[in-house]
Order: structure tokens, then sequence, then C-alpha cells
């Protein structure tokens, strides 16, 4: 399958380029920088290590995510999506493929077990991968353990969804839009790294994880407007005609 790696980044020129080199090792197709803005040397950097780089100025993750979606090559079947921050393994691209090609229409990094690093998932995070999980679940009927930033989707998947949201909701979106859908989703085990240099856009900074964690919030609060919770069409069967 032709796939292609989408990495959204901002200002991460520290370590942008150790992230494409590691990638290669384990990835043959396009890798495209979805450069959010960066006021720094991070698409000089990136375009030096052999990726394409896409820009898009507004701030947003969903935004740096579809402008490396848009610049992929028309006939790319799989996306996957990783960090730029060096915290994701690249080694664990291949498993996800694996999950692709077997027939999931989506394949969900869960960040478990001994390749994850001692603190690397802020406490913040955990919350938020805990409280997201259990509300697609009693939403939707399927608990998944992680909003994690190592993923791959089928590009008619991504289509199907068409997602709405800009920035930090994205992830979010596309995992409660699939469960509502009842799509195939894996969860595969991978690893877990502290970031490899510059500074997090989230984790430490409080204001930033309360803006991160309400928006996906109102996320899956909107997507359950549009996606009927299982009660609501378990409601809406169980009216016989008269």
């Amino acid at each position: 399958m032709k796939a292609a790696l989408i990495i959204p980044a901002r200002n991460e020129e520290a370590c942008i380029g150790d992230v494409i080199r590691e990638a290669r090792r384990y990835f043959e197709g396009p890798i495209i920088i979805g450069d959010n803005g960066s006021t720094d040397a991070t698409a000089a950097v990136a375009s030096d290590a052999g990726a394409f780089v896409a820009f898009e100025p507004r701030p947003g993750y969903g935004r740096a995510c579809n402008a490396g979606l848009a610049a992929a090559p028309p006939d790319t079947e799989v996306f996957i999506f990783m960090d730029g921050d060096g915290s994701d393994r690249p080694e664990d691209i291949p498993a996800l493929l694996r999950a692709i090609e077997s027939g999931a229409a989506l394949a969900l990094g869960a960040r478990k077990g001994p390749g994850v690093e001692s603190e690397s998932i802020a406490p913040a995070a955990r919350f938020g991968n805990w409280l997201s999980g259990m509300l697609i679940g009693l939403l939707w009927g399927r608990r998944l353990h992680d909003l994690s930033p190592l993923k791959a989707a089928r590009a008619d998947t991504l289509r199907e969804l068409q997602l709405k949201e800009q920035t930090y909701g994205w992830t979010v979106e596309m995992l409660a839009k699939a469960v509502a859908r009842g799509l195939y989703i894996r969860e595969v085990r991978v690893g877990y790294r502290h970031r490899r240099g510059g500074v997090s856009k989230v984790s430490g900074d409080f204001r930033a994880s309360l803006r991160a964690g309400t928006r996906i919030l109102a996320t899956i609060a909107r997507t359950a407007l549009h996606e009927p919770p299982r009660w609501r069409r378990r409601s809406r069967h169980n009216i016989r005609p008269t």
C-alpha cells in the first residue's frame, strides 16, 4: 500500500532533523512536515533532512495535519501521523502499517508497556487520555486507551470521516467518529520517549493544557450531536410502528 508519513511541527528545529532521519530507517514513502507557523529554522532543517515541507501559518494541530494531507501524493492509500519532537518511535511504524494491511481502518498507537519511558507522558495527558477514552466508551460503546499522536489511517477512512476540528481536538474527533460508525480500529502497543529537544506546546503549561482539554471535551460533545450515541440509536430502533 502506498503510504505517506505526516509530521505536524512548530518550532522543532532542535530535533526535527533527527526525527526525519530516524523515520527514514523504518519508512520508505514520502515524509511531509506540516510546518505550523514555525518562527525558527524548522522548515529549513526538515528540508535539508529530506522531507517535503507544507506550510500552514494558522495555529492548530488539525490544520498542520491537513496541510500535510493536502501535500501528499494523490494516490496515497494510507497516512501515518507522528509528532516532530522525537517522543514517538519510528520503529513502531511498521506495526501500524501491518494492522492497516490486515484490514483495520485505523491503527492507533497505545503507549503501554516497557517501551514507554518513565514519566514521558505528563499527568495531564494521562488524565486526558483516560477521560476521553471513557467518554467515547460511554457514548458509543468502544473504550479506547490512548489519544496517541502515532497513528495510521486509510485515505478512504479520512475522506469518510470528514474531520472538521482544526486544533487539539482533531485526533479525538477522528477516533470518536470512527467508533460511532463501527469502523475497525486496531490498537497497537507502541513505545514513547521524552521529547528530544525544544519545548512542549502543551505539557508543563497549565493554560495550554486547559485549552487543549477544553477543546477535546468540546469536540466529543459536538461529535455526539451528529453521531448518535448508543442509547439514542437503541431508543430509536426500539420504536415500534403503530
